[in-house]
C-alpha cells in the first residue's frame, strides 16, 4: 500500500510539472541616448519567444509609446508593425517561436542625459547581443 501511494505522488508531481508549461518573463531594459532623434530605439537584449505570441507590458520609466520587433534570426520573412502600448493595458503579439529580435521603442531623447526604460515581456528566452 505505501508503495503505491509513492508511486501514484510521483507520478502527481510529474504530470504537474509537465502540465505547468514555460512562461518566460523578462525585463528588458533600453538606453535612449541623450539627444537621440531616431524613430526607434532598440534594446541591446535580444529575444526569443518561447510560444506564438508574446505579452509586451510597460516597464520602469515607459510611458505611452509604440513598440515593434526588429527581426535578428527568423525563418519566415515576417515584418512586424508598430503596436501601441500602455502602461497598464499589456499588448499581446503573434510572432514567429523560436526567432530572434531586438525590442525598439518609439522616444526621443532632445534632454543631455541618457534615458534608460523597460520593457516587461512574457514568453521569450533572452541573449545578449
Amino acid at each position: 500500500m505505501k508503495k503505491m501511494v509513492f508511486i501514484t505522488s510521483i507520478l502527481m508531481m510529474i504530470v504537474t510539472l509537465f502540465a505547468c508549461g514555460s512562461n518566460h518573463t523578462y525585463e528588458i531594459g533600453i538606453t535612449i541616448p541623450a539627444g537621440s532623434t531616431e524613430t526607434f530605439v532598440y534594446s541591446r537584449e535580444e529575444i526569443s519567444p518561447t510560444k506564438d505570441t508574446i505579452i509586451i507590458s510597460s516597464g520602469e520609466g515607459l510611458g505611452d509609446t509604440e513598440v515593434v520587433l526588429k527581426t535578428i534570426e527568423a525563418t519566415e520573412e515576417n515584418t512586424y508593425e508598430p503596436t501601441y502600448l500602455t502602461p497598464g493595458m499589456p499588448v499581446e503579439m503573434e510572432v514567429e517561436k523560436g526567432a530572434w529580435f531586438q525590442v525598439g521603442v518609439s522616444i526621443q531623447n532632445p534632454t543631455g542625459k541618457d534615458i534608460k526604460l523597460t520593457v516587461v515581456i512574457e514568453n521569450i528566452d533572452v541573449r545578449m547581443e
